[in-house]
Formats: structure tokens, sequence, C-alpha cells
């Protein structure tokens, strides 16, 4: 009986080893994983001549220091900056957009941002802004109108 429990104790023993073994080798490793809380943002209605501005907050869900390579807007009309220096594991970074809305009056604007990082080989994110631009309103002081008189002649 004694030679049974002997036997069945090292069983377990080994199957847990090889268990634990299995499971250390199945684990991947992720590396740099990027998660923005929003792609889009809609500013809604901007005023000409003002700059809009909006942060977007993302978190590194890897297992590796994330890092922004480069962040590029689409046009001249809007700036960006990022986070530079490397996002540990669970931490979270930023990317800043500004649209200048200068010469737009009457017009809808859809601008993207490139998001360059060291996840997956220079892996690229797209994040999208948009709004419409109203006229500014005329800083001129309107002119009454004098009422009509009509004079017998």
């Amino acid at each position: 009986m004694m030679k049974k429990v002997i036997t069945l104790c090292f069983a377990l023993a080994i199957f847990g080893i090889l268990n634990a073994q299995q499971n250390s080798t199945t684990t991947n490793v992720i590396g740099p994983k990027i998660k923005f809380e929003e792609t889009t943002f809609d500013f809604g209605d901007i005023e000409e001549g003002k700059y809009a501005k909006h942060t977007f907050t993302f978190i590194n869900e890897g297992d590796r220091p994330l890092l922004l390579k480069d962040v590029k807007p689409t046009c001249g009309c809007t700036a960006s900056e990022w986070t530079k220096e490397p996002i540990s594991p669970g931490h979270t970074g930023i990317v800043t957009a500004v649209f200048n809305s200068r010469g737009y009056a009457g017009r809808s604007f859809f601008k993207s941002i490139s998001v360059i990082t060291n996840q997956n080989e220079n892996a690229q994110i797209t994040l999208f802004i948009k709004g419409k631009v109203f006229a500014k309103p005329s800083d001129e002081p309107k002119q009454e109108q004098s009422p009509v008189r009509i004079e017998n002649q």
C-alpha cells in the first residue's frame, strides 16, 4: 500500500512539473500595445480664427515599454504634441492635436493624425479630428438706419 501512495505522489509531482513548464512556455510575450480611449474627436462648431485643441489619451496594455516614434498631422493647419519618453506597461501617454481654423469659415473639416509606434515593427494608428468652422462675427458696429421721411413740397 505504501508503494502505491509513494508512486501516486511521485506521479502527481511529475504531472505538476510538466504542467508548470507547459504554462510557462505557452505564455506569449505581447510587447508594447497601444490602446486609445478614443480615436475620433468632434469639435462641433468653431469660430474662424480660433485654435481648437484636444488631447487623446492612451494606455500601454502590453508587457514592454511603448514608444511613439513619430506623430504626423495630414496638413499644416494641424499641429501635435505627444509623450516623447517610453511608456511603461500599464501607464498612459497623450497625443494633443491643435487645429487652426483660420481660412476655414463656412467649411467642415476632417483631419487625420498618424501615430507611429514601436508596436509590431512601426505600427501606425490613425486619429481623427473634425468639426465645422463658422465665420467670425464682424467687429464693426451696426449702423442704425435713419427713419424714412416724406416731406411735402
